[in-house]
């Protein structure tokens, strides 16, 4: 082959070089942008300031990021800014690291009990079970029981689903079947101080801690079913109940662990779905998938790994018919509730 036909691809050559190295440039920028915004919301966020300090949080936060910013700009070479940068990052996050959970004195009345259990052959006995009564009103009743439950009689699992905010965000709880027993329910959830609202940016820091609640299933479905009115759903789980047991047990030694040694909440790694993602059959669930984080879309991963009973169902009926709300008001002061509204659903 001539030289004349092997030039045309030196300058096609040229040409990628020049397009990987921008991309490479461009990559390198998200990353350093997205380094400084994340150390910038834990300075805002988590910077140890006593509340009569007076230092504007915003104005220190905005502050680092442009020091960094222009300090990143003076750097001449590529080594020296990535390294000025790893600096900059590490001071934050170093003492961030650090940072550890307390118990705080001023939860909300909802979440103001860490609840545990002990387990002595069958028996389980459950402290601080959560079993508040609500009427139609608005009125609550506070309720903390000592409750114990015989693990032979287990009968099975129930999922529940409630929906929230533009069905991308949802609350999963764990329902156990107890026969004569009745229903207990799981719920991981924020255990929010009196003032403290949700906010998926404030979960990426350090700012609220992680609480596992047990309690009457009536209370926690009750309780968002009727009394806030939000879509909620519930499916029989398909697992044997072996499994079921054992995931029960897992439930209660993570309720324990965490009683006894407090967890902050992250939107991302540790809230209401990845912790139960930890807890399900090896193989069931996938551990990275987007619909964990976006856990509105829950549903569908449990349709499509056949984890929950559809009776052949597409998806958009199971859903339609799984939805309780109707029946959760009209059984709301029975003693039945849990059986009325699991009457004509799937898998039921």
């Amino acid at each position: 082959m001539s030289e004349e036909s092997k030039s045309p691809a030196k300058p096609e050559r040229s040409v990628i070089r020049r397009l990987v190295t921008n991309l490479l440039a461009i990559l390198r920028t998200l990353v350093y942008l997205l380094g400084i915004a994340w150390a910038s919301g834990a300075v805002y966020y988590d910077a140890p300031l006593p509340a009569e300090s007076g230092v504007d949080r915003t104005f220190l936060a905005g502050g680092y990021a442009l020091v960094v910013f222009l300090t990143l700009l003076a750097l001449g070479s590529r080594r020296r800014r990535f390294l000025g940068w790893v600096a900059a990052i590490a001071l934050v996050a170093v003492p961030w690291s650090l940072k550890k959970p307390v118990q705080h004195p001023d939860w909300k009345p909802a979440w103001k009990r860490s609840p545990s259990a002990t387990i002595e052959g069958d028996l389980v006995t459950f402290h601080d079970f959560r079993n508040f009564d609500y009427d139609l009103q608005g009125g609550v009743t506070e309720r903390w029981e000592t409750r114990v439950m015989d693990l032979s009689k287990l009968k099975g699992l129930a999922f529940a689903h409630h929906a929230l905010e533009h069905d991308l965000l949802a609350h999963p709880l764990l329902c156990f079947d107890f026969g004569d027993q009745g229903q207990i329910a799981f719920s991981v959830e924020v255990r929010y101080r009196k003032g403290q609202e949700f906010s998926p940016l404030r979960g990426l820091y350090k700012q609220y801690n992680l609480i596992y609640l047990v309690g009457d299933e009536r209370d926690f479905l009750r309780e968002r079913a009727t009394i806030r009115n939000e879509p909620v759903r519930l499916y029989r789980s398909t697992y044997p109940l072996e499994r079921v047991r054992e995931m029960f047990q897992e439930t209660v030694a993570a309720m324990n662990t965490l009683n006894e040694t407090p967890q902050f909440y992250h939107t991302l790694t540790a809230n209401c779905t990845t912790s139960y993602i930890k807890q399900a059959p090896p193989g069931n669930l996938p551990r990275f998938d987007h619909r964990i984080i976006l856990n509105g879309l829950m549903e569908s991963l449990l349709y499509e790994r056949e984890v929950i009973a559809t009776d052949g169902l597409p998806l958009e009926d199971l859903v339609r018919r799984a939805t309780i709300n109707e029946a959760a008001r009209e059984a709301h002061e029975d003693s039945a509730f849990s059986a009325r509204i699991r009457e004509g659903r799937p898998g039921f």
